[in-house]
């Protein structure tokens, strides 16, 4: 007895060792996680989402003990003596019984394994999730090795073994089901958004998040009862002395009633894995029809559904009673086959229908359908929302159309981002150890004359790169304790430079020696800038940048602002962080972040906080996993009303803005995004806002409509409001995301057109244009300006791509993405008549470099040592006119500052090059002093 019981206690000894290994880790980050979120106030969504992973895991895990008993109970049935015996096998059939058992443990079991990885990585994988696509990424080579080697295993203890897997799959789901409860809650919670699928008639909501979360539960549920049904035939064939001889001699008939019940639920889990195969056609991306064409129609919807009957039968011929003894295995093996000869006739009688009847004839054929894919691609993208208007412009800019878009004029973006960017590195960045963010195009309200619109401005804050200290100073103490933030931002007008060409600034330098500083050229006074653009105690705290943990305030004073050779000190005041004043957490932080220093008091102090995920992407990533925050965060600097909700510290008026972006990739008859097949839906649902001092956050629903943020709203309330909440000085600083912009003049390019007999011979779609930017060829990114759409309207801040024929550089049509309420978020398409060639971007970028005057000085720039950077070329409307501007900036070659020296206008007729802008105007309005482009 003694000798039995070792093995036990040994066992119990090293599970006992590994819990106390384990537990204080897991219980760490749970303190950790928990005390992060209460710093929001909102330990109720982590508790929430705790308890839906929870319920996921024990889910997976009752059905896989299910599973396990049952699999026992199989193997314990005895075989009494006189028993019938049915299915006796030997040689061939026998050895072929074996493979397909220890198959159907090892490929689900492989399944599962990959799944589960997938989503312990990322909860909320935007890739494909069910099916055999799980099993694509590994070689065939590495699968038969490892089939190889469990089978080998099996052979070698075949009921421990088969255990040990079906339990391992069981574990692998019950992981894969607690973390995949952003998939199960939402396709539980999702309204009905009103728009039905043509064929089938289900809602659009069922492909967004219900179809996603049924193939992931079939998918589990047949992986766990074939594993488990392929361990307990193994059981029964591998028994012993059956394997050494090399023969089976048969089930008993309790053994074959034992494995009807998970052979039968098995069965109906395939027919129900068909059914919905049928709704996996109205998201296929092959052939000329995104979502189900002819042959998908007219061939694959009928052998679906006949195979959803036939596995259906399947299983209810296992389950029921029948009259007579002996039709069920003839009846089982009979549909069972013919269950399995859909596919392959399916995999067959496509292609060679597609080839014979729906090629030679696809235009007919396919129309209705492509008419459908056209349709729900502009409702999946909003393309459908899209404005659009015709527009002519005249050839010959006159002063009339000068005059009636004065206010556009006025704000004209002069500076790139990365010119900007270049010279305030060289200039403001002061220390090592600051970094500039990218700088971000905004507009405030700068002075009291507002009849040119709000000044359009570039803004960038100016971060703490501890990374970048000197080798000798970058110590644990000062990247965690004395070096936690960054100090300030500067702010330029995009329209002016001083005489040097350098930029101005509204706002520049730091600390003590910050300027704020008016503009002549504009009007604007120092104290409209003042007005404007509060600065108070602009410490950064959180950022645009990645960042380390900090710890703060300890006894260690933090480094704020250098001033000549004096450095100036302060203490984080704020109210974020997760407090270390007690030993349990200090240990749990130890833990969390493995820092053992943490468990020394030394410059902690009761009130030192520590403040993780300083990156704020990466922070609202993990708020609020569900929504993709890709788009970079721009700062704003603006003063709050008291009784603004989170927002209430005073001298503190730094904010992050950040756009989130619900997308799916099963939105029926979608054309997926081109390079992003996992985007056929998008909507800009969320604005999220952090404060840069203490990591505050509040998140606005900014797309009411999408059904998606109406599910997560349901599940977490609490966590959103809706956008009229947004304080209004906020509110005035919204941009229409660029990356949602970009994806949707992708789609654009195409699907601009309508008519499905146009759109199936090609000859209208648009692409990007191209132009000069520095000394290479690239596309023209989507730029912001303040303009009027018109000279009746007032300017706005829009977000503009022009747009060109395919293979041809003429101007086609230009987009644009209105920003300012009341009309934020609207889309306008101004289309160029196609019969009058309009020149787009690429075209005056080579007659730019072309024209003999400019040519010429360019060439004498750079013989003198300096780099030619010509600009980004904005095209604008002004009047009844189109005008081209591109601005060119010299750079010495050893890494000179990036000037602005000339200004490059042309109104499609005539070119000219002049130190400003407004000089360029009046030059171009002057026919004597500007180059007619027709003699080029």
């Amino acid at each position: 007895m003694q000798r039995r019981s070792l093995p036990q206690a040994l066992w119990l000894l090293l599970g006992c060792g590994a819990l106390l290994l384990v537990a204080p880790v897991l219980l760490s980050r749970l303190w950790v996680e928990w005390a992060w979120f209460g710093q929001f106030g909102w330990q109720s969504v982590l508790a929430r989402r705790w308890l839906v992973q929870v319920l996921g895991a024990l889910l997976g895990l009752a059905g896989g003990l299910g599973l396990q008993r049952w699999l026992l109970d199989t193997w314990r049935l005895p075989v009494g003596r006189g028993q019938e015996l049915r299915f006796p096998m030997a040689g061939p059939r026998y050895l072929a019984a074996l493979l397909c058992s220890a198959g159907l443990q090892v490929l689900p079991l492989l399944l599962m394994l990959e799944l589960a990885r997938r989503l312990w990585l990322d909860p909320f994988d935007s890739r494909r999730l069910h099916g055999l696509v799980l099993l694509t990424g590994g070689s065939w080579s590495g699968l038969l090795a490892v089939l190889a080697l469990v089978v080998l295993a099996l052979l070698l203890r075949p009921r421990n073994v088969a255990r040990l897997l079906g339990a391992t799959t069981a574990c692998a789901v019950s992981v894969a089901l607690g973390r995949a409860w952003g998939i199960w809650t939402l396709a539980l919670l999702i309204p009905d958004q009103g728009i039905r699928d043509p064929i089938l008639q289900a809602d659009v909501s069922f492909a967004l998040a219900r179809f996603p979360a049924v193939a992931l539960a079939l998918t589990v549920v047949i992986a766990l009862l074939s594993v488990h049904i392929g361990a307990a035939l193994w059981g029964l064939l591998a028994r012993s002395p059956q394997l050494s001889d090399g023969r089976f001699a048969g089930f008993s008939e309790p053994q074959l009633h034992h494995l009807r019940l998970p052979m039968g639920l098995l069965g109906l889990t395939i027919a129900a894995a068909f059914w919905l195969g049928r709704h996996q056609l109205m998201l296929s991306g092959e052939g000329a029809v995104p979502g189900a064409g002819w042959v998908d129609v007219h061939v694959a919807l009928p052998l679906r559904s006949l195979a959803a009957l036939l596995a259906l039968l399947t299983g209810l011929v296992l389950l029921l009673p029948l009259p007579r003894h002996g039709w069920r295995a003839a009846a089982w093996l009979s549909l069972a086959g013919a269950t399995l000869l859909m596919p392959l006739l399916e995999a067959v009688a496509k292609p060679v229908l597609q080839l014979l009847l729906v090629n030679p004839q696809e235009l007919k054929r396919e129309q209705p359908y492509l008419a459908r894919s056209i349709r729900y691609t502009r409702l999946a993208f909003q393309l459908d929302r899209i404005s659009s208007r015709e527009l002519n412009p005249q050839p010959r800019l006159t002063r009339a159309d000068v005059q009636a878009s004065a206010a556009t004029l006025r704000n004209i973006r002069l500076w790139d981002s990365q010119p900007l960017l270049a010279t305030n590195r060289q200039l403001q960045q002061l220390r090592v150890f600051y970094r500039f963010s990218e700088p971000a195009v905004d507009r405030y309200s700068l002075g009291t004359n507002q009849e040119y619109g709000r000044q359009q401005v570039m803004i960038t804050a100016r971060e703490m790169d501890s990374s970048a200290l000197p080798l000798s100073a970058r110590t644990w103490l000062n990247r965690h304790l004395v070096f936690t933030h960054g100090q300030g931002f500067t702010v330029s007008p995009v329209n002016t430079s001083g005489p040097d060409g350098l930029p101005d600034y509204f706002i520049s330098d730091l600390g003590r020696s910050s300027r704020v500083e008016g503009s002549l050229q504009l009007g604007i006074s120092r104290d409209d800038v003042l007005r404007g653009i509060p600065v108070g105690k602009p410490s950064l705290y959180y950022g645009a940048l990645p960042a380390p943990y900090a710890l703060a305030p300890s006894a260690v004073q933090e480094f704020n602002y250098p001033e000549g050779d004096q450095n100036f000190y302060s203490r984080y005041t704020g109210r974020s962080g997760i407090p270390l004043g007690t030993t349990a957490g200090r240990l749990a932080a130890a833990l969390y972040l493995g820092e053992p220093r943490l468990l020394s008091q030394g410059a902690i102090r009761p009130q030192t906080r520590l403040l993780l995920r300083r990156d704020v992407r990466q922070l609202l990533r993990h708020l609020v996993p569900f929504v993709r925050f890709e788009v970079d965060p721009y700062l704003v600097s603006v003063a709050l009303p008291p009784g603004n909700g989170v927002f209430n510290a005073r001298e503190r008026h730094q904010y992050w803005i950040v756009d989130g972006l619900t997308t799916s990739r099963t939105y029926p008859y979608s054309a997926p995004v081109s390079g992003e097949p996992d985007i056929r839906y998008l909507r800009d649902s969320v604005k999220a806002v952090v404060d840069a001092y203490d990591g505050r956050v509040a998140l606005y629903v900014s797309d009411p409509d999408d059904p998606l943020i109406r599910g997560w709203q349901r599940l977490f309330p609490e966590l959103f409001k809706p956008l009229s909440a947004m304080p209004l000085p906020l509110m005035q600083h919204l941009r229409y995301p660029i990356r949602k912009f970009e994806i949707q003049t992708r789609q654009l390019l195409r699907y601009h057109v309508t008519d499905p007999r146009v759109f199936y011979s090609g000859d209208d779609f648009w692409q990007v244009p191209k132009e000069i930017y520095g000394n290479q060829q690239v596309l023209v990114k989507p730029y912001h300006i303040s303009a009027q759409l018109s000279p009746a309207l007032p300017p706005e801040f829009l977000l503009l791509q022009p747009l060109t024929p395919l293979a041809r550089p003429n101007l086609s049509a230009w987009l644009a993405a209105r920003s300012d309420a009341p009309h934020y978020g609207q889309l306008v398409l101004l289309r160029f008549p196609s019969q009058t060639p309009i020149y787009g971007p690429e075209q005056i970028t080579a007659l730019i470099n072309q024209d003999p005057r400019i040519s010429q000085q360019f060439g004498l720039w750079s013989q003198s040592g300096s780099e030619v950077i010509q600009g980004n070329l904005l095209v604008v409307p002004i009047g009844k006119a189109l005008l081209y501007v591109e601005p060119v900036y010299l750079q010495a070659r050893n890494g000179g500052l990036p000037t602005l020296t000339a200004v490059v206008v042309s109104d499609g007729s005539r070119i000219v090059m002049q130190p400003t802008l407004a000089a360029g105007i009046e030059a171009l309005l002057d026919p004597s002093r500007s180059q007619d482009m027709s003699r080029d």
